[in-house]
């Protein structure tokens, strides 16, 4: 009997994480259901349990994307310190040169770091989650960083600026996309086509001046 949709599309979803070398294919299952998918296992760091998230959403036709997936700490940093996690993270946080870092607080128990204080845009603090993310040891990142501009925009013009900004898109339609601000949280809604598609409406909406939060509830359809 020939396999049905779902299974044609458990298997390539498996493929495409067998070929990315950011992820032990070996640890991760995949279950199928009317083109929703759940991942569960676990992976080595944070990075592995977005880049496999992501690879689920490159396959057609997928809807939703369930991520339960788990991260198990190597056994060489089993013996890491909660302080020798945060230094790993205050060093790179302090080394990046786009990012305004003297605002931010770190601190960890038992390998999940917590992100307080305040950083000047919202692109920035979602630049420390990733870095703190990608320390090793880490399993799990709280981002409580709050975003405090240096100076106030009008929601009308942010609101422009990243209609504009889909306008100039070659990716993006902006008439399948809605866009509200208020108070500089930006409100994403509509349906696009694809994993590539999506990132580039949330992208656009996360670097653009003035944005504080950005909640996106775009499908893939």
């Amino acid at each position: 009997m020939a396999p049905n949709q779902d299974e044609l599309t458990k298997q390539e979803i498996i493929e495409q994480l067998i070929w990315d070398n950011r992820v032990d294919a070996s640890r991760v299952k995949v279950d199928v259901n009317g083109g929703k998918v759940k991942l569960e296992g676990t992976v080595q760091h944070q990075p592995a349990k977005l880049a496999a998230l992501n690879d689920a959403f490159r396959v057609s036709g997928i809807k939703n994307v369930q991520n339960n997936l788990r991260v198990e700490i190597a056994p060489e940093l089993e013996s890491q310190s909660d302080k020798t996690i945060e230094d790993h993270i205050l060093a790179s946080l302090n080394g990046n040169n786009k990012l305004e870092s003297n605002g931010i607080h770190v601190s960890a128990k038992n390998a999940i770091v917590i992100l307080s204080g305040t950083v000047d845009t919202f692109w920035g603090k979602n630049i420390a989650e990733d870095i703190a993310g990608s320390a090793k040891g880490v399993v799990d990142v709280i981002n409580n960083l709050e975003v405090r501009l240096s100076a106030t925009v009008i929601d009308h013009d942010i609101e422009r600026d990243i209609k504009n900004a889909y306008k100039r898109s070659m990716l993006i339609d902006e008439s399948r996309v809605a866009v509200e601000v208020e108070e500089g949280v930006v409100h994403l809604t509509g349906v696009v086509s694809n994993i590539l598609i999506k990132n580039e409406v949330h992208d656009v909406a996360l670097y653009t001046s003035g944005v504080v939060d950005v909640i996106d509830e775009v499908t893939i359809g």
